[in-house]
């Protein structure tokens, strides 16, 4: 009986599977049919509309097919090859005309989606879009079109030219100074940065902002020099710096201007935060950063390598990132003093006349100067620096100390620490820290 019915329940489980595998079977041919019947009316339809060149139906004929997926590169009938190739050089053309950089920008971007990047029109279009929005000479606006993020024109470009790398390299090396602070919250200095990749960033609506802002400063400072100072930094004077970002802002197509104290800065970044950049409009973090805010809530960037590195954090392959970033300090308010007052930092730059904050806690403390800025529009993210660090030298046991994590405090905590010296210092719980667990700090 068992066996039986065994039997029969297979039965019908093999007789559901047949109707179940005919039903998809009528299903596809379906699909199918529809699709052919639908090809067949559009292309009959665009026939005629092209014969009476009537631009709206063609248009709409147009979205049907892209909707239908009749728009494949060498598998468009040609018909609709034909019709495209017409619309989207009219489109472009009228937007050439128009010199209007939004028109242009929805013309490229809609040639792109009809699959006609190859027309003399498009070119044309890149040029007079690059030239309107006075976007540098090396962008690949092309590649912006083709990779954009929903209606922003962003691209990543990674340079693999060896000796374009060895610049970048020597960037790093140049302006690595193996100087221990307590902001390494116990970590080792590491012996150099080893470049792994660079990328250029390309943005046009950071770059436009950018510009903008630089002009402003220009000419606020050009009305009122008062007691502008000019400041060298480390990324622009020593060891034959000057020629690499000299070189790096001509390859970009826009040089430094040194009447704003516009220069090459380095901040430190997490992998996620540097890809973000390419993937909308990302912002500088101003306030909630590794750097903490002894100048005020500003974006902090340094001229040494070795400073930014301290707030960077690594991916689980052991790969690092440092922004190099373009950045109009302006007029800058100087501080040299060992303590600083972040409010009357950030009143300096937000309700006086001063455009940035040098903390020159070389002269301080013999450690680095840092530069803070509080309006993100004054800093370009220009290039991606991957690397790793290489051997690390551990700071003298006799200035370092075990802090223990206390209760409800975690990863990115501040707190309290009384070290054997008589300082209190404020000590920053790093990543993979819990409660009751022990970190190092330097005093």
């Amino acid at each position: 009986m068992g066996c039986a019915n065994a039997k029969e329940l297979e039965e019908v489980l093999q007789r559901r599977a047949d109707r179940v595998s005919q039903s998809v079977d009528r299903g596809i041919k379906n699909a199918v049919q529809t699709a052919g019947n639908l090809n067949r009316k559009v292309q009959t339809e665009m026939e005629s509309a092209l014969a009476r060149s009537d631009h709206p139906a063609i248009n709409r004929l147009l979205d049907s097919a892209i909707a239908g997926q009749l728009i494949s590169g060498k598998h468009t009938p040609e018909v609709l090859r034909r019709a495209a190739q017409d619309a989207a050089a009219r489109q472009l053309r009228e937007a050439i005309e128009a010199q209007d950089t939004k028109r242009l920008k929805g013309a490229l971007v809609c040639a792109q989606r009809l699959n006609q990047t190859e027309l003399p029109e498009f070119e044309a279009a890149l040029a007079k879009y690059k030239e309107l929005k006075k976007l540098p000479a090396g962008w690949d606006l092309q590649k912006m079109v083709l990779s954009r993020e929903g209606d922003k024109m962003i691209a990543r470009m990674q340079l693999d030219e060896p000796a374009v790398k060895a610049k970048f390299q020597q960037l790093l090396d140049a302006t690595f100074r193996q100087i221990y602070t307590r902001d390494r919250q116990g970590q080792p200095v590491p012996d150099g940065l080893e470049l792994v990749s660079v990328s250029l960033v390309a943005n046009d609506e950071l770059w436009a902002n950018y510009m903008v802002r630089r002009e402003t400063i220009r000419q606020e400072l050009e009305e009122c020099p008062g007691d502008f100072v000019s400041y060298e930094v480390d990324t622009g004077t020593s060891d034959g710096t000057k020629d690499i970002t000299d070189g790096l802002a001509a390859d970009f197509g826009e040089q430094l201007m040194p009447s704003v104290n516009e220069v090459f800065l380095f901040h430190g970044t997490s992998a996620d935060a540097a890809s973000k950049i390419t993937q909308s409009n990302y912002r500088l973090n101003l306030a909630g950063s590794y750097a903490g805010t002894l100048y005020g809530r500003g974006i902090y960037l340094a001229e040494n390598s070795t400073k930014s590195d301290e707030y960077t954090r690594p991916t689980p392959s052991g790969e690092r990132h440092l922004l190099l970033c373009r950045a109009v300090l302006g007029r800058v308010f100087y501080l040299d003093t060992k303590d600083a007052d972040p409010r009357a930092c950030e009143a300096a730059c937000l309700e006086a006349d001063y455009h940035s904050v040098l903390g020159d806690r070389k002269k301080a403390r013999g450690t680095f100067r840092e530069f803070i800025v509080f309006d993100e529009d004054q800093v370009y993210p220009n290039y991606i620096l991957t690397y790793r660090r290489k051997d690390a030298t551990v700071p003298h046991p006799t200035r370092t100390m075990l802090v223990r994590c206390p209760p409800g405090a975690g990863p990115g905590f501040t707190i309290e620490v009384h070290a054997p010296d008589g300082s209190i210092l404020r000590a920053l719980v790093p990543p993979g820290i819990s409660e009751g667990q022990d970190f190092s700090v330097q005093y």
